[in-house]
């Protein structure tokens, strides 16, 4: 298990998800945060970025997801270190109806949503039960725009990106990268949530 930085619960391994385009979807410069590549840290210590203002305004909504906006970091703490800074990442752009590639098929639940991520891991990632981060289609969940669960989030989402537009399955210690995560839903607005395996996580309204 690690704990979510400013989060709502600690969360569990993880895994990746496929999604969407030809051509990389263009992302919307004024939402991307700072992604220089993390610098080495050879033992666990506190970070600056480890503060709750580095993570923005905690608020929790009556799911017991914490609520981001786009562009706003969040956070993942070594389980037994809370104030030592594991990964932090940051959605960046969120797209309604994003243009796949030529191979993929028609989205199962009606509009493929495209959600760009920026991620940065620090070493002390290593040091974790699993040490590494990923962001699977089982670890998510979706609600339309009445407010209802969706009961399968994924749909034909795999069939959406290429490989070279999608996050890496699996991220490791002191590692930065971006990439595309695409979900198959039902209505243009809703919200989605990470939950990395976790009965919440991070809720981002589209």
């Amino acid at each position: 298990m690690r704990t979510i930085f400013t989060s709502a619960l600690a969360a569990a391994a993880l895994v990746i998800l496929a999604g969407c385009t030809a051509a990389p979807p263009e992302v919307d410069p004024s939402h991307l945060p700072d992604t220089t590549p993390v610098a080495e840290a050879p033992t666990p210590k506190p970070t600056e970025t480890s503060t709750d203002s580095a993570f923005g305004e905690r608020v929790v909504n009556d799911r017991g997801n914490l609520v981001k906006e786009i562009g706003q970091l969040a956070g993942v703490s070594l389980p037994e270190h809370d104030d030592v800074t594991a990964a932090q990442f940051a959605v960046t752009d969120v797209i309604v109806d994003i243009e796949c590639s030529d191979y993929a098929v028609d989205p199962a639940n009606g509009h493929y949503v495209g959600i760009h991520f920026n991620v940065e891991t620090t070493p002390d990632l290593a040091l974790d039960d699993v040490g590494s981060l990923s962001f699977a289609p089982w670890g998510w969940q979706a609600y339309g725009a009445d407010g209802k669960r969706v009961n399968d989030p994924i749909g034909n989402s795999y069939s959406c990106l290429e490989p070279t537009d999608k996050l890496p399955s699996e991220i490791g210690p002191a590692q930065s990268v971006s990439g595309w995560v695409v979900l198959d839903l039902p209505t243009p607005t809703g919200s989605v949530v990470l939950t990395m395996g976790g009965p919440s996580g991070w809720e981002w309204a589209y």
